[in-house]
C-alpha cells in the first residue's frame, strides 16, 4: 500500500480519535479575515513555538480570556513583548500582511516567528505551506524528500486534500502514535507515495 492510498485511512482513525473539528477547521480557512483572526493566528504561533501542544493550548486559552488578550497570562518575557507589539500596532501589521507581495517573507518580519514558525502561521493563514516540524521531517525523509513543501504538494495532488490539511493530517497522526514511523514501515511501501 501506498502513502497516498493510506493516508484516508490515517485520516479516518484521526475523525474517529476527535479530531475531525481541527481537520474541518484547516480545510475551511477563510481567503479573506480580519484583523482580529489574524491576531489570534499570530498569538497561537507565538505562544505554541518551542512547547507542546497540550500546553499551548492551555496558555491559549487563558490568553484569550473573555475573547481579549490577557498579557499576564504569557510568562516567556519575549513573546509577552512580542505579542503587545503586535497587539499595539495591529493595524500597521495587518495592513502591512495583506500588501504584501510576499507574505512568507513578511510573516517572517513579525516578532519572534523564524524560519520554521513563518511556515506554521502562513499555514494557519490559510496560505499553501506545510511546517517543517521534526515530525514531518521524519515521515518525508523516510519516503525520500528532503523538501516538507514539496512532499506535502505531492500528497495533496494525489490525495485532493490541501496541503494545510495533508500538513495536519500526518502532524497529528504523528503526535498520537509516537511509533509512526514504524507504523508506516509496516503499512506503506516505502520510498513511494
Amino acid at each position: 500500500m501506498r502513502l497516498s492510498e493510506y493516508y484516508p485511512i490515517i485520516k479516518e482513525i484521526l475523525v474517529l480519535s476527535g479530531y475531525k473539528n481541527e481537520i474541518k477547521w484547516v480545510s475551511e480557512i477563510p481567503k479573506t479575515f480580519d484583523k482580529t483572526f489574524f491576531y489570534k493566528e499570530y498569538t497561537w504561533v507565538v505562544i505554541n513555538s518551542g512547547m507542546s501542544n497540550k500546553v499551548a493550548t492551555k496558555i491559549f486559552q487563558r490568553f484569550w480570556n473573555d475573547n481579549s488578550p490577557n498579557f499576564e497570562a504569557i510568562r516567556h518575557p519575549h513573546k509577552n513583548k512580542s505579542l503587545k507589539e503586535v497587539h499595539s500596532k495591529l493595524d500597521h501589521y495587518f495592513n502591512s500582511f495583506l500588501d504584501s507581495e510576499d507574505k512568507l517573507e513578511y510573516i517572517k518580519s513579525l516578532p519572534h516567528i523564524g524560519d520554521i514558525t513563518k511556515y506554521h502561521l502562513a499555514r494557519n493563514l490559510g496560505l499553501n505551506y506545510a511546517k517543517p516540524d521534526r515530525h514531518l521531517v521524519r515521515i518525508a525523509e523516510f519516503f525520500g524528500y528532503s523538501n516538507i513543501q514539496e512532499f506535502c504538494e505531492k500528497l495533496s495532488l494525489l490525495t485532493l486534500n490541501p496541503i494545510g490539511v495533508v500538513d495536519l493530517v500526518l502532524w497529528r497522526f504523528a503526535t498520537l502514535y509516537p511509533d509512526y514511523l514504524e507504523i508506516l514501515e509496516k503499512k506503506v511501501e516505502k520510498k513511494e507515495l
